[in-house]
C-alpha cells in the first residue's frame, strides 16, 4: 500500500425509468367528442358544398 486512496464508486443506480401517464376516462370522452365535432362539422361542410353545387347546377 502507498498511502493512496483509489477512486471512490458509489452504489450502481439506475436513473428511474419515465413516468408513463395513465390515460383517464375523461381522456376517452374528450377524444370521443373531438372526433365527433370533426365529423360533424365534416358532414355539414360537406352537405353544404353539394347543396351549392346542385344550386350553381340549375
Amino acid at each position: 500500500m502507498n498511502g493512496v486512496a483509489g477512486p471512490v464508486h458509489g452504489p450502481l443506480i439506475s436513473p428511474p425509468a419515465p413516468v408513463r401517464r395513465v390515460r383517464r376516462v375523461r381522456h376517452e370522452v374528450r377524444d370521443g367528442l373531438t372526433l365527433m365535432a370533426f365529423s360533424a362539422a365534416t358532414s355539414a361542410g360537406l352537405a353544404a358544398a353539394l347543396m351549392l353545387l346542385a344550386g350553381l347546377g340549375k
